[in-house]
């Protein structure tokens, strides 16, 4: 008797046992759920088979066979991708400075949870990634959690002055030259051209400076193939 009663409590212990690790179990069969892929797929459904490699997901409109090795989230069908998404930055590393020839200019990142990232630098990583670099450290961020992007104007006074000076200088150059009639020594036209640019160049920096404008690129939250490749061809662009 006492026999049957300890086989009793073992049979329970261990079919409790089981139960909670079942529960625990983020791939369990039966279990609804969202699978997200480390390519930036998602898909929401039903777990119906479980293999040793492969699972199988019951969508509403068909099965899919999806390998393990690709499964990078597997979530409560009412959380939001994009808010695991900003979070998971993945990790922070020291950034060896031969990559900062591949970086975009300088710019701030807007993000689904509301933070920015300023003045960092962008390098494309992967389908659904890339690599933010700030100083001699870089961070992993997803595509997905991104909301905005300003690329900002570097140097607009600098650009400004610079074409102003071109041409105070061309139209100074032209002024003595038709006021000697042709006849002014080389080093008159130097200064005359050399003082003209002067004021032009000044003007010149304080118009690029009012009329500067940064570079705006707006998005949805989430991943989606024409954002992917909007912010791929941003960063070759700035590149």
């Amino acid at each position: 008797m006492k026999i049957i009663i300890f086989l009793a409590a073992l049979f329970m212990m261990l079919a409790y046992c089981f139960n909670t690790n079942s529960q625990t179990d983020s791939l369990r069969l039966g279990r609804d759920c969202k699978v997200v892929l480390f390519n930036g797929f998602q898909a929401e459904g039903k777990i119906v088979n479980r293999a040793s490699d492969t699972i199988t997901l019951q969508t509403d409109i068909t099965k899919l066979f999806i390998p393990l090795k690709d499964i990078k989230f597997v979530l409560n069908p009412e959380v939001d991708i994009s808010d695991i998404e900003v979070m998971d930055t993945l990790s922070i590393i020291d950034y060896i400075d031969a990559v900062k020839i591949d970086t975009t200019g300088r710019c701030d990142i807007y993000l689904q949870d509301k933070s920015v990232m300023n003045d960092v630098l962008l390098v494309i990583d992967t389908d659904s990634t890339i690599n933010v670099i700030k100083g001699n450290r870089a961070k992993i961020l997803s595509i997905a959690g991104i909301r905005k992007i300003v690329f900002k104007n570097i140097a607009p006074f600098g650009k400004g002055y610079w074409i102003g000076s071109i041409i105070g200088a061309g139209v100074s150059f032209l002024t003595i030259y038709v006021l000697s009639l042709g006849g002014g020594e080389v080093y008159q036209y130097i200064v005359y051209s050399a003082l003209g640019s002067i004021p032009f160049g000044i003007i010149g920096g304080l118009i690029g400076e009012i009329f500067s404008k940064d570079d705006v690129y707006l998005f949805n939250k989430g991943i989606y193939p024409q954002k992917v490749k909007r912010i791929k061809t941003l960063i070759q662009k700035h590149t």
